[in-house]
């Protein structure tokens, strides 16, 4: 059985195709209003600034590289994350050396999930965030464990 659509009829079925996908890829609603805007303060380069702590173990404060003088010391946490989800993070070799590695993460509401690059899970650095505005990350070291799917036994 063959169909036959006016050419009208199909330019117009075609361009509302094009208009809806186009939509979906944009992010724009069909009522064409932008959707919020999301928080991007997160992704830049952060300096622990522990001295802001006043000896809280738990809140860790950093600070955007390059926005302070920090005074000397023998190491000081880096982290550094882009939107694509790439990362790097300073490492304290067990001879004291101080490097930047790469890393993966995975940002899922306020946790933080990090891997090296072979994929391996970096647990001891995850974290939560507990606010992130332009000039200030306050983390906490740890998250809750991500939800694993089980299989149900019958």
């Amino acid at each position: 059985m063959n169909i036959t659509i006016n050419g009208g009829i199909m330019n117009k079925l075609i361009s509302l195709s094009i208009l809806l996908i186009l939509t979906a890829c944009s992010g724009l609603d069909v009522v064409d209003q932008p959707r919020e805007a999301a928080n991007t303060s997160f992704y830049q380069h952060w300096v622990h600034s522990y001295e802001e702590q006043n000896g809280n173990k738990i809140l860790n404060v950093f600070r955007p590289a390059g926005s302070r003088q920090f005074p000397s010391s023998r190491f000081r946490m880096e982290f550094g994350f882009d939107p694509n989800g790439q990362c790097v993070y300073k490492y304290l070799s067990p001879t004291d050396q101080h490097e930047m590695r790469n890393c993966v993460y995975t940002k899922i509401g306020n946790e933080v999930f990090l891997y090296n690059d072979q994929g391996k899970a970096l647990s001891h650095l995850n974290f939560t965030i507990q606010s992130a505005t332009q000039d200030k990350l306050e983390m906490s070291y740890g998250v809750k464990k991500p939800v694993v799917k089980t299989k149900k036994k019958s």
